[in-house]
């Protein structure tokens, strides 16, 4: 390959790299326009998949006796038993609720499903009212987190439901914190409703940006689920809103 055949493939690569960077601060929307704005899908990444909020997925293996009383290869009825995965799986979506950004998204949300954008202003002047408590709340010592679930199986749906239906503050006090560098919360309250159950804690004494702030709590065995701890960590950094963190 000759110097200037090197040198032509060097500037491909190169230009292919760029076209694939995305912008700098392209995904952070919220800073670039008020919530009124955003349209559906970025009101869904505030919601899913934000400094405020993040989507995490379990996933199931079983051990699992096939072809019992079937007969072989070689003619015994004998079956063979071994390990499969399932196509079972868990979700939880959690979500900052106490931080002004996703109070916004919730009411975006709720204007979009109300076609908001095209009421007369009457109408949007009454939706505003009944949304401006709501989202004027302020939480100075209390930081709420809500976790929203879904299971791929309906039975596992209802094993969910049923068990953080079942749960009380009590039950959880020794399971469920918010951690710091310095702090690890208990929690102070806890609630449930349809397919969402709600932490309370104590907002933390301090915050610094190069810490993060995660979420812990037990995730019971479902099925071929297996029970285990969940410790979800936020980077403070990514949650800082006019140079203060928004929790």
């Amino acid at each position: 390959m000759t110097a200037y055949s090197e040198k032509l493939k060097l500037w491909i690569i190169g230009l292919l790299v760029c076209l694939f960077v995305p912008p700098a601060g392209a995904s952070d929307f919220w800073t670039k326009k008020p919530y009124q704005n955003w349209s559906a899908d970025e009101t869904q990444r505030m919601l899913q998949e934000s400094p405020w909020a993040t989507t995490l997925t379990l996933g199931g293996v079983q051990n699992s006796v096939m072809n019992i009383g079937a007969p072989n290869s070689r003619g015994s009825g004998a079956g063979s038993s071994g390990e499969m995965e399932t196509d079972s799986s868990i979700s939880y979506t959690l979500q900052f609720r106490s931080a002004r950004p996703i109070r916004e998204a919730q009411i975006r949300a709720a204007q979009l499903n109300s076609h908001y954008d095209k009421m007369e202003p009457a109408q949007k002047a009454a939706f505003d009212a009944s949304t401006a408590k709501f989202l004027a709340a302020t939480f100075p010592d209390r930081v709420i987190v809500a976790v929203t679930f879904h299971a791929k199986v309906p039975e596992d749906e209802i094993a969910l439901r049923t068990y953080w239906t079942d749960q009380s503050l009590s039950k959880l006090s020794m399971t469920v914190f918010l951690n710091t560098k310095t702090e690890r919360l208990s929690l102070l309250a806890y609630g449930f409703k349809d397919d969402t159950f709600q932490f309370t804690f104590p907002r933390p004494k301090q915050l610094s940006q190069d810490e993060k702030i995660g979420v812990e709590f037990i995730h019971p065995r479902i099925n071929a689920i297996v029970q285990q701890r969940i410790l979800q960590e936020f980077p403070v950094k990514k949650m800082m809103v006019e140079g203060e963190p928004t929790i």
